[in-house]
């Protein structure tokens, strides 16, 4: 573990890294519509069944999803910028998605509504996420963030 600035990231790390942001971006772009859409847009968008369910969400799992979109942004960016806080902030923002798809999976009715593969984009997220630390944490032990 080098504070060198010398030691320089892989092509990988350049490549990987604006897609981290990117992605989080995309995770709280997705947060602000559906946090500001009318009911009529949001059922126009995901459907009147899941539209219907909307409001199931309890209050901790919305702060959750906030909690996790955010600090995924924050973290990718510090990641970008190398610096080794990102990778504390990544695990921070993967345990916050976690929280806030609880209700997904306990929930008999917002599982219904979301239909048989209301589980992909979850599933996505977390294995996502787990890569992001996984490889930050690669990129800290390098000396490839300071």
């Amino acid at each position: 573990m080098s504070d060198n600035p010398s030691v320089k990231p892989p092509v990988l790390f350049w490549v990987l890294a604006p897609l981290f942001v990117l992605w989080n971006i995309i995770g709280c772009s997705m947060y602000v519509l559906e946090m500001t859409m009318t009911d009529a847009a949001y059922a126009d968008a995901f459907g009147p069944d899941v539209a219907a369910v909307r409001d199931i969400f309890p209050v901790w799992a919305v702060s959750a999803y906030a909690l996790a979109v955010w600090s995924g942004l924050l973290a990718s960016i510090l990641f970008l910028l190398r610096r080794r806080l990102s990778v504390s902030i990544f695990m921070f923002s993967w345990v916050s998605a976690i929280i806030g798809f609880i209700p997904s999976f306990t929930s008999a009715t917002l599982r219904e509504a979301y239909g048989p593969t209301f589980w992909i984009m979850p599933l996505f997220v977390v294995i996502l996420g787990l890569f992001e630390i996984w490889y930050s944490r690669r990129q800290r032990a390098k000396g490839i963030l300071r």
